[in-house]
């Protein structure tokens, strides 16, 4: 989706096109600051952040951080912090939406990635599963705000010559998303594997992140969502739980935008 901005083709986008580019390259690049180990937890982290800590885990062995680890506990805190720079500039109205995108789009791809490692560890029977947990809300807090901005971007290309192109990419966008709330949505029937807490976090989470994810669903979606959460509600005993599920279930089966 990046490879978007190649196609702008007016004047007045020429600076900006060559500004994104440049940052684009760059995101594919390495910190030779932080090979071999985590990237620094002092300043908010950008897309290359995210791709440098998938990479390490996958090619150099880099244990992914944790909660009950001291050494790492900032690292993770970091990974999931709002402060960092694709949700503090994605949702700042005042920037240009093209910048907004750029940095949304840039990291998501990554977390999800983290997403699938801590997913495939703690199925492992390692104990992730709390980072799991905040790390999909997170990820569904990225994926509502681009969401959210992919429209307004993709009319900046009405008039171009290979819109349609623009809008295919925008429609797996959304595909994308709707597979990860679907996945985000499952957290919540895996009883066994979350704490109570984590199970709350994740409910709250899917019904914030539910009004952008919401127009992505297809009727099969949206009654698979459905039966899941019934399904779910009715082996759980926790009153607080299943009072969470259905107000969750509900919202999504009736289309209803969470207050």
């Amino acid at each position: 989706m990046g490879q978007l901005l190649k196609f702008v083709t007016s004047s007045a986008w020429v600076l900006l096109w060559a500004v994104l580019t440049v940052q684009s390259a760059n995101a594919q690049t390495v910190n030779p600051q932080v090979v071999g180990h985590y990237p620094p937890t002092d300043d908010p982290w950008d897309g290359t952040d995210y791709r440098a800590v998938v990479q390490r885990v996958q090619k150099e062995g880099l244990a992914l951080p944790t909660l009950a680890d001291a050494g790492t506990k900032p690292v993770f805190d970091r990974m999931v912090n709002p402060d960092n720079i694709p949700l503090h500039m994605g949702l700042n109205q005042k920037l240009h939406i093209a910048i907004r995108f750029q940095k949304l789009d840039s990291a998501l791809p990554a977390i999800h990635k983290l997403v699938v490692l801590y997913s495939n560890e703690t199925q492992k029977g390692k104990p992730y599963a709390t980072e799991l947990a905040s790390l999909m809300v997170y990820e569904s807090k990225v994926s509502s705000a681009l969401l959210e901005v992919s429209e307004p971007f993709l009319a900046t290309f009405a008039k171009e010559e290979k819109y349609q192109a623009r809008v295919a990419d925008i429609n797996q966008l959304k595909s994308n998303a709707s597979q990860s709330y679907s996945g985000l949505v499952q957290g919540v029937t895996e009883a066994r594997l979350y704490s109570k807490p984590d199970m709350l976090k994740i409910i709250r989470g899917a019904l914030a992140a539910l009004p952008a994810h919401q127009p992505t669903f297809t009727s099969q979606d949206k009654q698979g969502l459905t039966q899941k959460l019934t399904q779910q509600i009715s082996v759980t005993t926790d009153q607080e739980l299943k009072t969470a599920l259905t107000d969750l279930r509900d919202a999504i089966e009736h289309s209803r935008i969470p207050t």
